[in-house]
């Protein structure tokens, strides 16, 4: 399965860190802004079981997507795991360790199976992964910004 991970040092500590990660709200202020990310279902604060729903411009179209917290471990790591998507699996993990000089690594690691059939041939794993590092410089500063 394809996988994308990245990582952004952060300041600390993990637990401030993980509480804003774990605030929808928060996820939505860091998307790119041509992803018009917009939730139309979810918690204030997310917990183990807590369920995402959200609609995102991506490739044209306004899709939306279900996720649900599949595993829970404050302040050290989450686990999203698509509910309902194009995707045939995607899986996204938020991790933070310890950096240098008191800084929290945050990394994002997305383990993903590309769509099937005809959609399949437009979203392939590189062009996946391309838009995904695409995005990355704007969640990368606006968490900096965020939460300095």
């Amino acid at each position: 399965m394809p996988v994308y991970e990245s990582r952004v040092p952060l300041p600390g500590p993990a637990e401030r860190v993980f509480d804003f990660l774990s605030r929808p709200a928060n996820l939505q202020r860091i998307s790119p802004p041509d992803v018009q990310m917009a939730f139309v279902e979810a918690p204030d604060v997310i917990e183990l079981g807590s369920r995402l729903v959200f609609k995102i411009h991506v490739y044209g179209q306004v899709q939306q997507f279900e996720h649900e917290i599949v595993e829970f471990e404050p302040p050290v790591r989450f686990r999203e795991k698509a509910v309902s998507t194009p995707m045939k699996s995607w899986i996204q993990d938020y991790i933070l360790e310890p950096g240098e000089d008191g800084l929290i690594v945050l990394v994002n690691r997305i383990e993903f199976e590309p769509p099937g059939g005809l959609l399949g041939f437009i979203l392939t794993p590189d062009r996946i992964i391309a838009n995904l590092e695409e995005g990355h410089p704007f969640r990368a500063d606006a968490l900096l910004k965020a939460l300095q």
